[in-house]
Parts: C-alpha cells; sequence; structure tokens
C-alpha cells in the first residue's frame, strides 16, 4: 500500500507561492486562491492581530487581500488596530486595506485604536486618512472612546488632528462629559485647553 505523503507545511506553502512569481511558475490555484488555512483561520487577519508583519507581508506579495476578514467578519486592519500593531497597520494600507472598513459591531480600526489607548496606531491611521468622527458602537467617535476610557494621549492627538469635541453619543454626551463623569481629570484638562464645553 503505498505511503501518502504529507501536506506541506503553511509556511511552506506560502514561501514556494511568493518565489513563484521570481521563476515564472504560476501557482497553483488551490493555493492561489488560499484563504482559509487547515484550522478554518484566515491568514491575513491571524498575522494582523498578532502583528506577525514578516508573515503579514508575505501573504500580501503572494496575493492575498489586505481588505481580508477573520471568521467573525473584523477586517484585518481593525485586528491589528486592536493590538495597537502599527507597522502592521502600515503594510496592510500599503497594500490597499480599506482604512474605515468596519467589524460587526460598527467600530472602525481607529476607534478600537483609540478605546485601547494605542497612541501611534491612532496616528498612523489619522495619517492614512481614517475619518476621525467615523461613530462606532452607541454613537461614540474615537474621542469619546478615548476620553470615555480615560486616555489623554489619545484624546490630545484627536484634538490637534481636527475631532469635533461637541459630538455626543446616543446618550447625548459629549467626550468633556464622560471625561468629567469618569474622573479622568487628565482628559478633562487636554479638552478644556482644546475648547471644549459642557
Amino acid at each position: 500500500m503505498p505511503r501518502k505523503t504529507a501536506p506541506a507545511p503553511l509556511a511552506a506553502r506560502l514561501l514556494l507561492l511568493a518565489l513563484a512569481p521570481l521563476a515564472g511558475v504560476a501557482p497553483a490555484p488551490a493555493v492561489a486562491q488560499m484563504t482559509l488555512d487547515m484550522f478554518q483561520r484566515v491568514p491575513v487577519a491571524d498575522a494582523a492581530r498578532a502583528g506577525d508583519v514578516a508573515t503579514l507581508r508575505g501573504l500580501l506579495i503572494a496575493g492575498q487581500s489586505a481588505n481580508s476578514a477573520d471568521i467573525n467578519r473584523i477586517p484585518a486592519i481593525v485586528l491589528a488596530a486592536r493590538g495597537g500593531h502599527v507597522e502592521a497597520i502600515d503594510l496592510l494600507v500599503a497594500h490597499k486595506a480599506r482604512v474605515d472598513a468596519r467589524d460587526r459591531d460598527g467600530s472602525t480600526a481607529l476607534f478600537q485604536a483609540a478605546q485601547r489607548g494605542h497612541d501611534e496606531a491612532v496616528g498612523a491611521l489619522l495619517k492614512a486618512g481614517a475619518a476621525i468622527d467615523a461613530e462606532g458602537p452607541q454613537g461614540e467617535t474615537p474621542l469619546i472612546a478615548a476620553a470615555r476610557r480615560g486616555y489623554a494621549q489619545v484624546a490630545a492627538r484627536l484634538l490637534k488632528s481636527g475631532a469635533d469635541w461637541r459630538r455626543e453619543d446616543h446618550t447625548g454626551r459629549t467626550a468633556l462629559r464622560h471625561a468629567q463623569d469618569g474622573g479622568r481629570s487628565g482628559v478633562v484638562t487636554v479638552l478644556k485647553r482644546a475648547g471644549a464645553t459642557q
């Protein structure tokens, strides 16, 4: 009885796929169109979530889409933003990722970075043209999300980039009101210096 040959590891298949154009060899259709691995994961989304820039670069060069989403429909750029992975964000943007793509809850990458206090990721997304006042869940803008959680540095960056402190969420509260209600004194100071009032 002939022995079965084990399938090549994912990393090896991706390497062959990336090198194929250099050798003038067309990749096998099953590999070229691969979106899920054997564990039903989306490699681009997984690499973005982990901030694994080397793997992400290889996947994108091999033809995988920068607009891939994981099995929960969370776009790769949102996953990268959640983790504050600036290099991954930059790489996805360079490969035409939609910077304002939303997850199934309506959050953009900028919203996710802001609510987690990832200041450098916020900067990278703003540089890429992210909509600064795009509303997330409950009508919160990135500024409101940062203010509510006490991220003064993020709030300052957003305000400097033109975020509207007058915007209200679905409860009718502004970023300043959230910061005051939550005892976020550092954010209150930043907002008042920017001219925010009740």
